[in-house]
C-alpha cells in the first residue's frame, strides 16, 4: 500500500473514505481457510458438490470474506488502529475466482475509535455483506 492510501490521522474524520481495493477470492485461499478453520463443508471445497447444491462454483466462507475486508481496513489504519468489533450479514455467496471490490467510509468517531461502514461488492455489483461495520480502536 502506498503512503497516500494510509489514514493520516486517528481517529479519521467522519466521511473519510478508503480507496477501493480489489481482491480475487481464489480456491487456494478458500482451501487454506478451510484447513485453518476446520470448516470442511464441501460447498467450499468440492466443485461437484457445490454445483449439486445449486451454486455456480465452490464458495468462500462468510468469515473469510469478512476477514479479507477487515484486513484491508487494518492495513489502511496501519499502526494507528486495530479492528476491535465487526458486524455484518452474509448476504450473497462469493464463488471461487470472484473479484471483490472492498471499500469503507467512516460513519462515526469518538475518542480513540472510529466506526466504518464497509462495502464488499461482487463483480456483478451484488453485496456480499450487508449491514457491515468495523470499529477501529487506537493502539
Amino acid at each position: 500500500m502506498t503512503p497516500a492510501d494510509a489514514v493520516e490521522q486517528f481517529p479519521p474524520p467522519v466521511g473519510e473514505r478508503l480507496p477501493e481495493r480489489r481482491r480475487v477470492m481464489t480456491q487456494q485461499v478458500i482451501s487454506a481457510y478451510a484447513k485453518a478453520s476446520g470448516d470442511h463443508n464441501p460447498i467450499h471445497l468440492d466443485l461437484d458438490y457445490a454445483r449439486s447444491a445449486g451454486l455456480p462454483a465452490t464458495i468462500a466462507h462468510g468469515l473469510l470474506t469478512m476477514g479479507t475486508a477487515c484486513a484491508r481496513i487494518e492495513r489502511w489504519a496501519g499502526e494507528n488502529g486495530w479492528a476491535s468489533r465487526v458486524s455484518c450479514r452474509f448476504s450473497a455467496p462469493v464463488p471461487a475466482g470472484e473479484e471483490l471490490a472492498i471499500t469503507a467510509q467512516v460513519s462515526a468517531v469518538s475518542e480513540g475509535s472510529a466506526t466504518l461502514d464497509l462495502s464488499v461488492l461482487t463483480s456483478t455489483g451484488e453485496r456480499a455483506l450487508t449491514k457491515a461495520q468495523v470499529e477501529l480502536r487506537a493502539h
